[in-house]
């Protein structure tokens, strides 16, 4: 009503080791959207990011011009190495990020200009490579006030794996073997097409262009995607009334588990839910809803949200690999407890809070990936923990008994 605008743009931030293609993941990000503006932090100074005066030299007189984030209006600016910029420099982004504005008042001109970008920035660790034991702070030159404008911050480590490695190296081997002949055979086979105005769905009229690679994937050119893109934007869903209710108790228990965490293992700042996540929250239910086409917020687009949460957030907290990197351990340690006791301890605590014995997997299923674990995860604990006659599934595999409160 007082006119305030909420940000409706969702911030990523990619922190990790060097040498992850962080840098080729933003330049392919900008180049596919109908929007995107590239630059690197330690290349841009304050004024190359918002807004800069100059001085016209015929005329002499003064003129605003836009900046990098001013010119990705409606679209992504993605900066890289965003932890080498100037102190000076990055104080200017914080407004762009929240209030999504740059005021100037220099030289006379006194102007508010439109940023409304979302921003995807590549972030490297200070000393070299990112040490687990240190919080995000810590390990990155980067203050919480500005890691709190994030929506989404993901660690991307670099973990020694045989398969990931040999696949790898093959990729980058072949890409060698065949430079230029790849690119030779698409010219002679596949022309330009424009993109048509109508009919996105049958992007199968661009099969041409498409490949299909070892796994018999299709992939999707850049013209299908950027068009995909742009139509979805197009949509503004709401959260109808149904949904509200359930988005509020879903935060509300996040938040006062959060705080449990936080203060127990003194992680940062960043682990810990704050009121920007609930923005968050909405802001990445609504972009769910978009890729489906949809004006209407479901049920299952704040799951998928909240697991993005703490998807993000679990990145950022200690996990013992045992040096392996083993992806698919459900043994994994988060927080000095491994996964499958984690699993269980949810499943309790509703027994507890909803004094039944009896609970619908449906429910368990919702609540454990909601948390950032897999199907996979949730199988295995109700595997284990039914071996050791804690707790049995009915004959329909609908329902979980608990056989009394035991400990773990």
């Amino acid at each position: 009503p007082d006119g305030m605008r909420i940000r409706g743009d969702i911030n990523i931030c990619l922190m990790g080791d060097p040498g992850v293609a962080k840098s080729q993941l933003l330049k392919h990000v900008a180049s596919i959207t109908p929007r995107g503006v590239y630059t690197t932090g330690k290349g841009s100074s304050g004024v190359g990011l918002t807004a800069a005066i100059t001085k016209d030299v015929t005329t002499g007189e003064l003129a605003l011009e836009g900046g990098a984030l001013v010119l990705a209006d409606r679209g992504i600016c993605a900066i890289d190495e965003f932890d080498k910029m100037d102190e000076a420099d990055r104080t200017a982004i914080h407004e762009v990020m929240e209030q999504q504005t740059v005021s100037v008042a220099k030289a006379g001109i006194v102007a508010t200009l439109n940023a409304r970008a979302a921003v995807l920035a590549a972030a490297n660790p200070l000393y070299g490579r990112y040490n687990r034991r240190k919080s995000l702070s810590e390990n990155v030159n980067l203050p919480n006030s500005l890691l709190s404008r994030f929506d989404l911050m993901f660690l991307i480590l670099d973990v020694a794996d045989v398969d990931r490695d040999m696949a790898l190296a093959r990729h980058v081997t072949y890409v060698h073997q065949n430079e230029g002949t790849e690119s030779a055979k698409k010219s002679d086979t596949v022309d330009t097409v424009p993109m048509d105005e109508d009919d996105i769905d049958d992007a199968e009229d661009f099969g041409e262009s498409e490949q299909v690679d070892d796994n018999g994937k299709q992939d999707i050119s850049s013209n299908v995607l950027r068009e995909y893109i742009s139509r979805a934007r197009k949509h503004q869903p709401v959260v109808p009334e149904v949904v509200a209710p359930y988005i509020v108790e879903a935060y509300v228990s996040l938040r006062s588990q959060g705080t449990a965490e936080g203060r127990k293992q003194k992680n940062g700042d960043q682990t810990v839910m704050t009121p920007r996540q609930l923005l968050s929250i909405l802001r990445l239910s609504q972009g769910l809803a978009r890729l489906r086409f949809s004006d209407y917020v479901a049920r299952e687009d704040v799951d998928e949200a909240i697991r993005l949460t703490h998807m993000s957030k679990s990145s950022l907290m200690e996990h013992d690999d045992g040096g392996l990197g083993d992806q698919n351990s459900s043994k994994r340690k988060w927080g000095g407890e491994d996964v499958t006791s984690r699993i269980f301890n949810i499943i309790r605590d509703f027994s507890t809070s909803s004094r039944s014995q009896r609970i619908e997997l449906k429910l368990v299923e919702a609540m454990v990936l909601r948390k950032g674990f897999t199907e996979q995860q949730l199988k295995q604990c109700l595997e284990e923990y039914q071996n050791l006659d804690i707790i049995m599934m009915n004959s329909t595999g609908t329902h979980i008994e608990m056989l009394g409160d035991q400990g773990h």
